[in-house]
């Protein structure tokens, strides 16, 4: 009988240990998710400031402050928030919707 004791603890200690390094393997792979969704929300907001100092005149003339009053100015148009408003629900509605310009043109992606 110890015997068989012995080797359902053995199988016991088996199944944690794997249990373990699936844990750990799921930690891994956790962060590494977390350092993408990262880097891509950092290279997302370089590429949308270097645009945004690329509009601005003398972007170094302006202070932080500044720079949010006149975009808040900008986005608080009728026109932005509607146009922004049609962007979104057209890229919910219908997938294969690419890229919507503010002024109304569209660029479809994958089949039509």
């Amino acid at each position: 009988m110890t015997t068989q004791l012995d080797k359902l603890l053995a199988a016991q200690e088996k199944a944690n240990q794997k249990k373990h390094e699936a844990e750990q393997q799921e930690k891994r792979i956790r962060k590494q998710i977390s350092d993408l969704k990262d880097k891509e929300r950092t290279h997302r907001l370089c590429t949308r400031g270097g645009y945004l100092e690329k509009l601005l005149l003398e972007p170094e003339a302006f202070t932080d402050d500044e720079v949010f009053e006149l975009l808040g100015y900008a986005f608080n148009t009728p026109f932005v928030k509607e146009r922004l408003k049609a962007i979104l629900e057209a890229k919910h509605c219908d997938p294969g919707v690419g890229k919507l310009s503010l002024l109304g043109s569209e660029t479809r992606t994958g089949p039509t």
